[in-house]
């Protein structure tokens, strides 16, 4: 018994579709594996975060005034002494994905002030510097947090090619900036117009002509007086 072209398209159909049921069943599988590692890694961030708490290394900071928050610029200096293990002044080694949470469980500040406080710091030339493919990442702690990967490593390349072109450009700019500061008083320090110095001149012709009428009125006056006698 031969099949016809016509029952074999519906047949051809649903094997396509029992294909992709497969794949769209093995995607959720892997998503909810991935989902599954990301809990058991914020569990233990925040058990670590605890028992740092506990062990008074990581005590939460009650802020001295509420209504007036630290700069970012200010909040990290505070991180600087506060967790001496995952904030460098000197040698950097790049902060575990995600370590803002960590802060904010362990700081009163709001989120937008911690992550801009954590931008200054990302953001330096030497962490830029320090975030390569397979370079280790800590905690708060100084902890093994994961390592970079080559996405990171990649952008954090093109962030070294962005600084070190705009360092040259700074420079520039400041040299322009110091020599236009002479330019804007020299104004001040012009010679006067020979406008002004006519306008100065001025003030003394009227004074010739005024002498000129009083000399004529008193030959008037001295003629009147010799024809009256």
């Amino acid at each position: 018994m031969s099949i016809s072209p016509e029952s074999e398209s519906p047949r051809q159909l649903l094997d396509d579709l029992e294909r992709r049921w497969e794949i769209a069943q093995a995607e959720l599988i892997t998503l909810r594996e991935e989902n599954a590692e990301l809990r058991r890694l914020l569990a233990q961030a925040q058990e670590a975060a605890s028992s740092q708490t506990s062990d008074g290394d990581a005590l939460p900071v009650e802020p001295a005034e509420k209504d007036e928050p630290p700069s970012p610029h200010a909040l990290l200096e505070q991180w600087y002494q506060r967790y001496p293990e995952a904030f460098f002044k000197g040698h950097t080694q790049p902060l575990k994905v995600g370590i803002h949470h960590d802060l904010a469980a362990c700081e009163p500040w709001s989120g937008k002030l911690i992550r801009r406080a954590l931008a200054n710091y990302v953001n330096l030339p030497r962490y830029v510097k320090s975030v390569r493919e397979g370079a280790r990442r800590i905690d708060l702690a100084g902890n093994d947090a994961g390592v970079v990967d080559a996405e990171a490593a990649r952008h954090a390349a093109e962030k070294r090619a962005q600084q070190a072109a705009a360092t040259p450009v700074e420079r520039s700019r400041r040299k322009q900036g110091g020599q236009s500061s002479p330019k804007a008083t020299s104004p001040q320090k012009k010679a006067p117009s020979p406008k002004t110095v006519k306008a100065e001149k001025t003030p003394s012709e009227p004074d010739l002509s005024e002498k000129s009428l009083s000399l004529e009125d008193k030959l008037l006056g001295l003629k009147q007086k010799f024809q009256s006698r």
